[in-house]
């Protein structure tokens, strides 16, 4: 009984993967068909890297995001404020802010890597700031 608990709570930390950003954070994480990974930062959070890997199991991945506040003056080029990046493979990096984010209509897929970072700066004005996403395999 209490082996069938360990192989199962390996198992669920194996598909369930949460990472919650601190001040300056730099992960690499391995996305397979049954990886459901969370991107979350945090007030603190000044910049946050994260490179998802696929492995053999899984042919793509996509990104969605639910919670999003990435403040910027500058709507079209996110130059002056807050900024949320992502590169998949073979592409350039694509930028967000504002009211842009992947969204589950039009997400974020790759057939490679995929490289999420966001940027942000010390404000006293918007403090609810950050975001909160998804990766998952999508066969």
């Amino acid at each position: 009984m209490r082996f069938t608990a360990i192989i199962l709570t390996i198992c669920l930390a194996h598909t369930a993967q949460s990472l919650l950003c601190g001040r300056y954070t730099t992960k690499t994480v391995r996305v397979g068909a049954s990886t459901k990974s969370v991107f979350q930062t945090q007030r603190q959070t000044r910049r946050c890297t994260v490179l998802y890997k696929l492995e053999d199991d899984c042919s793509n991945m996509k990104l969605t995001c639910k919670r999003y506040f990435v403040p910027n003056k500058d709507d079209f080029r996110c130059r002056r404020g807050d900024k949320f990046f992502v590169k998949s493979s073979g592409s350039k990096p694509r930028v967000f802010c504002n009211k842009k984010k992947p969204t589950e209509d039009f997400p974020v897929l790759s057939t490679g890597s995929l490289k999420v970072w966001y940027q942000a700066k010390p404000s006293k004005e918007y403090p609810n700031k950050g975001v909160t996403c998804k990766v998952v395999c999508d066969q």
